[in-house]
């Protein structure tokens, strides 16, 4: 029964999917801001400044460091799979020090520290192998396995009006349900599109007004596949720390890897926000170190829509929606290879301490001469914002059902598990 309250899969082929989930798009009115993203911190952050920054005045004219920290720590009971051995309880942490140091009033160095699952085999995170779950050995729990620590970003940035540059290791702003915040794992099947580990150079330029006609952010950036130093993680060693997998981005050429955005902000009225996301992202691969067929390589190619609005029902609830397609061409590099994301997810808040989140990611998977399969990602999800003190400015814990479902058109194999998490935040 709550299998068929919560399991909201989009039992429909992969057009007449499209067909709804544009539909849906063009009718609704925005999409979501429900929990602020926390995370990636460096490029959003400059243009939203949500990380809590302080800026110089005439009578502050010295550096400032400003910040926040984050700590999250999840703890599954995954008690109902296909495959017994997939039936385990894990203990995980993503923990991020986020950080800005002004050193004029247009200079700055900004810096995201995070320490989590560093390898995707962690059930942390959702791949398209692993079913949603990677076993431990004979199905054993799993406590703070392949946790690592890492440089995520650091750049060096420069804002002059209303243009800003940055340079140094960064995430590519390209998509929105990767970022952490919206429930306890909403995020996990859409991370298999997210862009990190990056090393290049990004502009970007905001010009209008959220209240009047719309705040637009546009922004370039073009990068390589970091494979220096900074790519390596303490206490874990991250799989992408394997120099001789070729992947898409690889290419070292000028401008061979970009990503081109445009975020368009409203504030309609109080607690009433709207926004959509477009961006598209070519990876260039490097042709003589893949080992695909010569005639079937290509560069890896995508692009988001996605709309997110956050709109006060009544006094004490407020809903926050938020819709997103992604299309992603030439997987690792191969032609026949591609997969589209369809987003749905709504978190209600009630009397400003409590939310419920629903959400549902689906992934096609096709593959040229193969079956391809599917997955789903639905969650349900209650929660509770604790009051700020002098110890935390958020304090949250979130309980709720999981659902994960791949179907291999031949076979499908189920994971059912529930979840606690806990997150907090202190500013600085």
């Amino acid at each position: 029964m709550l299998l068929s309250l919560v399991h909201f899969e989009l039992l429909i082929n992969s057009n007449q999917m499209k067909k709804t989930f544009f539909t849906i798009l063009l009718l609704l009115p925005c999409p979501v801001f429900a929990q602020e993203d926390l995370t990636q911190g460096v490029w959003k952050g400059l243009l939203q400044q949500e990380i809590g920054a302080k800026n110089f005045t005439e009578d502050n004219q010295k550096p400032t460091l400003s910040g926040a920290f984050i700590a999250g720590l999840n703890f599954d009971h995954n008690y109902n799979s296909t495959q017994a051995i997939n039936n385990f309880d894990s203990v995980s942490t993503r923990t991020s020090l986020v950080s800005k140091l002004s050193l004029t009033p247009n200079f700055s160095v900004q810096n995201v520290l995070r320490l989590d699952a560093v390898n995707k085999g962690d059930p942390q995170f959702v791949t398209r192998s692993s079913g949603g779950n990677v076993a431990a050995s004979n199905g054993s729990n799993r406590y703070f396995a392949d946790e690592g620590l890492r440089v995520e970003e650091i750049t060096a940035n420069y804002t002059y009006k209303n243009f800003t540059v940055l340079a140094g290791k960064f995430v590519p702003n390209f998509g929105l349900n990767w970022k952490w915040g919206r429930g306890i794992w909403s995020q996990n099947l859409s991370g298999n599109y997210r862009q990190n580990q990056k090393l290049g150079t990004g502009l970007s330029y905001k010009v209008g007004s959220r209240k009047k006609t719309g705040q637009y952010n546009f922004g370039f950036a073009t990068f390589i596949n970091d494979r220096s130093g900074l790519n390596n993680s303490a206490f874990s060693q991250s799989a992408s720390d394997n120099r001789s997998a070729t992947k898409a981005g690889d290419a070292s050429g000028l401008m061979q890897s970009y990503v081109a955005s445009m975020d368009i902000l409203f504030d309609f009225a109080e607690q009433e926000q709207l926004s959509y996301h477009f961006s598209y992202i070519n990876l260039g691969v490097n042709s003589k170190a893949s080992t695909i067929n010569s005639n079937k390589i290509a560069d890896q190619k995508g692009y988001v829509l996605a709309m997110n609005y956050r709109y006060p029902l009544a006094q004490n609830f407020l809903v926050d929606a938020l819709l997103e397609y992604v299309d992603m061409k030439n997987i690792g590099g191969n032609s026949d290879v591609g997969e589209q994301y369809y987003t749905a997810s709504l978190v209600a808040e009630i009397y400003r301490n409590w939310n419920v989140t629903f959400a549902n990611t689906t992934l096609v998977h096709s593959q040229l001469g193969y079956n391809g399969f599917d997955q789903s990602l639905s969650e349900i999800s209650f929660g509770y914002n604790f009051d700020k003190s002098v110890f935390y400015d958020k304090l949250m814990t979130q309980i709720g059902y999981k659902n994960f479902r791949t179907n291999y058109k031949t076979s499908v194999d189920e994971n059912n598990s529930l979840g606690v998490l806990l997150r907090y935040v202190k500013y600085f």
